[in-house]
């Protein structure tokens, strides 16, 4: 019985090993919205604080916009990201960013290219049209 008991414990204890393992790939994949680069890659970028009063009004608008990671543009992918200022400081400055909220298109090409329109969907999308 004890060799059972002890057997169990080794399962339950493999299950919970296993769901973390799967728990942190799902959200590395499908929710982490922090950039590590942008190489290779059309990636628009969201930087902000959580101190900000602008901040806070477009961060759940531009979260929602980009929600899948990515959008289609004139038939382009651009992925989409957002980078807290606080938690990601070195992003911040290599970026150079000065103020926030900024929203930066960084091209595959390796130019980066500031946002200038209005801070809706319909305004990223009509920009990065023009951007890319």
């Amino acid at each position: 019985m004890k060799g059972a008991t002890r057997m169990n414990s080794l399962y339950l204890l493999l299950g919970l090993v296993l769901a973390v393992i799967l728990g942190r790939y799902i959200y590395l994949r499908f929710f982490n919205t922090q950039v590590s680069g942008f190489e290779n890659a059309d990636t628009f970028v969201l930087y902000y604080a959580d101190w900000c009063p602008h901040c806070k009004t477009v961060k759940p608008i531009f979260a929602e916009w980009s929600k899948k990671g990515s959008v289609n543009i004139g038939g382009k992918t651009v992925f989409c990201s957002m980078v807290e200022a606080d938690a990601n400081p070195e992003k911040v400055t290599a970026a150079g960013v000065k103020g926030f909220p900024t929203m930066l298109l960084h091209k595959a090409n390796g130019q980066k290219v500031e946002f200038s329109g209005e801070r809706t969907p319909e305004g990223w999308e009509a920009w990065l049209k023009s951007a890319l």
